[in-house]
């Protein structure tokens, strides 16, 4: 056992539909109590013992990715509930205007299609009638489902798959094109889709004045930022950083590293920034910086539950 982080991402009620790993206001409540309120440190508390160095081995903390407004909607009234505050990791181009596709691609899976198998297949379909389909044939020729984001025990071979074109083969301009055009074809708009997916300042203002933490997620939340320039890197966290402090009033010193991907270049660049905690999003490795401390992705801990749930 060790301390760490619980890593959350999508919430669902009326305004914002059950997607893949979306939690109800009465699950994440059960969770809550399933981790056991008293174990759960607030923010504040979490940070100081982090850079005391005094966490003690069962400590924990919540945490949530994507700057998504279904966790303001849905999670924070129940962490009210218990009295609780958390980690809140924004990226922040939303925030002046420019869409994340890939929360938008998200929701149009989501919201068109039955299942995210049904998706899947749409997409495949998509892709196989692009430029893309001999290049990503070859990349796939050698994929092996079993060893690719292993850190991830949760994802399916098809979200593996799926993943590892998007990511590897593709890329994001390529992923891009065949995406828009399903969006396209399905005659749908960006800005309508796009409605309601984040926060906006005022919420996160509203997260501060209630004592939760916010920090930097960088400012467009690449996939792959370790494959950056040391420059580009630096600018999608100035940015963030920027704009956070504008909004917020302080400058924050913590941040979560979007998709796991970092390198020494970044941490060196979040050291010179400031920021004294990161968090990484899975528990894999045993030894870790300041900036690398380890979180558990919700989705592992509510099969644990559903297992205790299954032998009592």
């Amino acid at each position: 056992m060790r301390p760490h982080g619980i890593m959350f991402h999508h919430f669902t009620d009326a305004l914002h539909p059950r997607g893949q790993g979306a939690l109800s206001s009465a699950e994440f409540r059960r969770m809550i109590e399933f981790l056991g309120p008293e174990r759960i440190l607030p923010a504040q508390d979490w940070l100081d013992r982090a850079l005391q160095g005094v966490l003690r081995p069962w400590d924990i903390c919540l945490t949530f990715d994507d700057n998504l407004r279904c966790q303001y909607d849905v999670a924070v009234p129940v962490l009210q509930e218990f009295g609780l505050t958390a980690f809140f990791f924004a990226y922040t181009s939303v925030l002046r205007g420019q869409p994340e596709r890939l929360e938008i691609y998200r929701h149009f899976r989501t919201t068109s299609f039955s299942s995210v198998d049904q998706f899947y297949h749409a997409f495949f379909a998509a892709l196989n009638s692009s430029p893309h389909q001999s290049h990503v044939d070859q990349s796939l020729a050698d994929f092996d489902p079993r060893t690719y984001l292993a850190g991830f025990p949760f994802y399916t071979d098809a979200d593996r798959r799926f993943r590892y074109v998007r990511d590897q083969a593709l890329g994001p301009a390529k992923y891009f094109s065949v995406m828009d055009q399903m969006l396209a074809a399905a005659s749908i708009d960006i800005p309508s889709l796009s409605a309601n997916l984040w926060m906006t300042p005022d919420h996160l203002r509203d997260l501060h004045r209630q004592n939760h933490i916010v920090g930097l997620h960088s400012d467009t939340h690449p996939t792959r930022l370790a494959d950056l320039s040391p420059a580009a890197q630096e600018s999608e966290y100035q940015q963030n950083l920027d704009d956070l402090t504008r909004i917020l009033g302080s400058s924050p010193i913590c941040m979560s590293h979007p998709c796991n991907s970092y390198n020494p270049h970044t941490l060196r660049i979040l050291r010179k920034m400031g920021i004294q905690l990161g968090f990484r999003a899975n528990m894999q490795d045993t030894h870790f910086s300041p900036l690398e401390h380890p979180r558990e992705d919700h989705a592992n801990l509510l099969q644990r539950m559903t297992h205790t749930a299954a032998a009592a």
